[in-house]
Formats: structure tokens, sequence, C-alpha cells
């Protein structure tokens, strides 16, 4: 066989009830941490290369833009970098759903609201603090109307739009979970009226942000609809989570998805400085974004791919390697909220007025290298001080 779909060991009869709770309380952050469960391994290794991608689509991304010679090598390395990365959003959704679809016993809403936004509320003040108090105001100085209308899209700043596509995804969990029939109409009802209520919410959230100066078009998102775009990518997570690619499969998938990667590369990188006009048409069907279909189908590519090298019967998914796996995987949430002011503060110590990206390739490698392994140390001392963790 080439494609093998591993056993559901919770939904056995003959599992131990240790498991499904373990499982249940393997969804506890933004990005939930894994469990023990060697079927679950493949996510802690999703979760790392992930995030490391996430900075590197922020980092590189400086040395790209800021290079506009079609032929400069560091250009080049910042162009895989960048682009070639940008399936990680989708593939921390897609792990969400794997850790968070999973129907717990207890299928009350309020049950699950309370326990997400407990690890999720704080830091998304925090940090929404941070990153606009010092780049909105203290750097940027930018006017207060602005910062608002910035708010109330749910980009605040780089990345903050995440923290409000994930508690939309919370929001919509409830609905997801098979046997949903077996909720209570009062269950139902909750969840049912804090849906109908997003509409009206997202079209005042657009008048607002009219009103306050700054056009949005019918398209662009708002706090309370950053989430949408990537139900899809959620359920498809739990959909695949049993898959596990053999053999020849496994060849294919992973040439295929570099190919992809390749693709999207020389598509965002390099046709609109060759072929403008190919460029403008390509990218009317196969658009650059999260929510194009190359870059979705690159997203899954790599969640498989992993997931074939970390098979349940796997040197990766046995310990030690899946417990260093997990370590790391638990700390991708505070690499997420403290990289870019790590940038930052990285960018001011080497005496550059704001951000800035390296125009060599050693350079570029080691500023990115520097601001992955920064972020991971840092956020591996903030969980072991008392009040700071809460942050992260």
């Amino acid at each position: 066989m080439m494609v093998r779909m591993t056993p559901q060991h919770a939904h056995s009869p003959a599992a131990p009830d240790t498991a499904h709770a373990v499982a249940e309380r393997a969804a506890e952050v933004a990005v939930p941490p894994s469990s023990g469960r060697r079927d679950l391994a493949y996510t802690s290794y999703l979760r790392v290369v992930a995030m490391v991608s996430v900075v590197l689509i922020h980092v590189a991304g400086l040395s790209y833009v800021a290079d506009k010679d079609l032929a400069s090598p560091p250009r080049a390395v910042a162009a895989v970098l960048t682009f070639g990365t940008k399936w990680a959003v989708p593939v921390f959704v897609m792990v969400s759903g794997v850790l968070l679809l999973r129907p717990p016993r207890e299928r009350d809403p309020m049950t699950f609201y309370r326990r997400r936004l407990g690890k999720i509320g704080i830091p998304l003040v925090v940090w929404h603090v941070v990153y606009i108090g010092l780049f909105g105001l203290l750097v940027a100085d930018t006017a207060p109307g602005t910062l608002l209308a910035r708010l109330l899209r749910g980009e605040s700043f780089t990345a903050l739009y995440f923290f409000w596509l994930i508690l939309g995804l919370y929001l919509v969990t409830p609905l997801l979970w098979p046997l949903v029939e077996a909720l209570s109409q009062r269950t139902l009802l909750v969840v049912a009226v804090l849906l109908t209520v997003l509409p009206a919410a997202d079209l005042v959230l657009r008048q607002t942000i009219s009103y306050l100066g700054t056009s949005i078009s019918g398209s662009d998102p708002t706090l309370v609809t950053q989430f949408l775009p990537y139900v899809g990518f959620y359920l498809l997570g739990y959909a695949l989570r049993d898959v596990v690619l053999r053999g020849a499969a496994r060849v294919v998938v992973l040439v295929l998805t570099l190919l992809l990667l390749a693709e999207l590369v020389v598509q965002a990188a390099y046709l609109p400085g060759w072929h403008p006009g190919i460029a403008t048409k390509i990218g009317v069907l196969l658009p650059v974004s999260y929510q194009g279909p190359l870059l979705g189908l690159g997203a899954v590519g790599v969640f498989l791919v992993v997931h074939s090298f970390v098979a349940p019967g796997s040197r990766l998914a046995t310990e030690p390697w899946s417990a260093r796996a997990r370590t790391l995987g638990d700390l991708t949430f505070g690499v997420f909220c403290c990289h870019l002011l790590l940038a930052y503060v990285l960018a001011r110590a080497t005496g550059h007025p704001t951000f800035y990206g390296e125009d060599t390739i050693a350079g570029i490698l080691l500023q990115n290298a520097v601001v992955v392994v920064g972020a991971f140390l840092v956020t591996a001392v903030l969980v072991r001080i008392p009040v700071l963790r809460r942050a992260v």
C-alpha cells in the first residue's frame, strides 16, 4: 500500500480513557501543543518548521523587498526564504484542526471558549499593546484614526492578524465537531447567535473603517472575518490526520511539493520583472496568497510529507526525538509573539533605525538564524518566569 490510514487509537473501544484525555489536553493554546502520542508526534515537527518559516517570511522578506536587482544572488536567496515558506500559516491551521476538532467529552461551547480564551486572551492583549505602542506610536507616530482602523481590520501590525484568525476558528469549532446533533438546543442556540452576529459586526466595522478615512474593499477582511478563508484548512488537517504516504507516493508528493514551491518563488519574485503582462494574467487565476490554489496545494504537500517521515512507527515519532520536537513545538506560540520585536532589537543593536534586511547571502542567512534561535531562546526563558509566561 502506498497510502496508509493509521489507527485512530482514541476512537477505538480498546483504547484507554487516558488516551482521549491526553488528546483533549493537547489543544491548550492558539497553536495547540501535541501530546506524547506517537500518532500525533508529526504535529510537533510541523509546528516547528512552520514557525521557522514564519520568521523567514518576515525577516528574509526585508532583504527581498530592499533588493530590486533581478540578477542578484542575495535577492534569489531572500526570495526562496520568503516565498518558498508561505505555506506556514495554512499548515498551522491544519495542525490546529488535527488537535482541536476531535470531539471532547464535554461538548459545551462555553466551556471550550472559556478554556481557549484563558490561553490566548492575555497574549493577544499584551502583544497588541507592545506592537501598537512601539511601532504605531513611538516609531511611526501613526495617526490614532489609522491605528484604530488597522485594529478593526485585525491587522494592527505584521502577523497580529493570526490572533483574530485563531479566535475565529475557536468560535466555529463547536459547529465543526462530528455528531454535532448531540448538542443540546440551548448550546446550538448560543453558537448560532454568535455566528449570526458576525455579519452584522463585519458590516459595522467596514462602515467605521471607511468613516475613519481608510479605504476598504468588499474583499478586505476585518478582525471578525480573518478566520473565514481558513476554515477549509482547519477541516482538512483533521481529515488528513491519519493519512501516511508510503513508498513511491511519498516521493511523488515530495517532488510535486518542491516544484509547487519553486513555481511560487518564480511567479512572485521574478515573473513580474521578466514578463509583467504574463505575470498579471497568471496572477488572476493563480494568485500568490494564503488563499491561492498553488499555495494551498503546497501546504497540503508539506503536511503530508512531514507526516510520512514522522509516521507512528518511525524513529522520529519515538523518544527522545519526539520529546525534543514537542518541547520546541510548545515554544512556537511564544516565538510567533516575540520574533518581530527581537528582529527590531537586533536592528537597533547593529546601528539601524528600524527593521532592515541584510544584503549579502551570508548576512541574510546569519540574520535569519539569529532571529530564529534568539526567539526560541527568549521564549524558553519567558515560559519559566511566573508572570511573563502568561504572555507566551
